[in-house]
């Protein structure tokens, strides 16, 4: 998800602030690779030798704008400006519990363009005003999802490898997605070693 500039100073913040489905079973479960946190419910409607789709439940999410760099110093900031708004930082000082995956919006062969930062938020919630006008909360209708999981220690040029792959099978077996933009998820903090678990996205036609 970062360089690895960025993910020492993301271990640094991070520190600093102390902070698999079976097929057409609806997961009430959290997923194994969620861990202990919560995460978004979902559905795998259909497995693919290499990927599967998943049919999500309307989510929401706080999200801040993220500036794309080499060395990653934009996610920093994102991550940051997002963690405040759980540690406290909205209208009303709550505390919000830290959630997976930490989403990353990446448009597709829009080099300029900014991509977009967010953490999910439970259902549960009626979350709170951002603060910090960067910061804002949004929310999506159910809809369903192509996902392709790896692991390891996922950089920049790793996710977008797995995207462009997960693109060409799609496209190999003509099924329609949208591929203006894919998503890149993560869902373990830089001191995990081991099992760790990231997915790219496109969302179905």
């Amino acid at each position: 998800m970062m360089g690895a500039g960025a993910l020492l100073v993301l271990a640094v913040v991070c520190l600093c602030s102390s902070a698999v489905t079976a097929e057409d079973e609806a997961s009430d479960a959290t997923p194994a690779f969620c861990r202990n946190l919560e995460c978004p419910k979902y559905q795998v409607v259909k497995k693919y030798e290499d990927f599967e789709l998943r049919a999500y439940e309307p989510t929401q999410w706080v999200s801040t704008t993220m500036k794309v760099d080499l060395l990653g110093f934009g996610m920093v900031k994102s991550f940051r400006r997002l963690f405040k708004y759980i540690s406290g930082g909205n209208i009303e000082s709550q505390k919000i519990n830290m959630t997976v995956p930490v989403a990353i919006y990446v448009p597709v062969n829009v080099p300029s363009a900014n991509a977009t930062m967010s953490f999910f938020v439970s259902p549960e919630l009626s979350p709170p005003r951002p603060l910090d006008p960067e910061v804002y909360l949004e929310s999506f209708p159910a809809k369903s999802v192509y996902v392709k999981s790896f692991g390891g220690y996922a950089f920049d040029y790793e996710y977008a490898r797995q995207s462009k792959k997960l693109a060409e099978e799609l496209t190999s077996l003509g099924i329609p997605f949208d591929n203006s933009f894919y998503v890149r998820a993560g869902y373990n903090d830089p001191f995990t070693l081991f099992n760790r678990h990231n997915e790219v996205w496109y969302t179905a036609n």
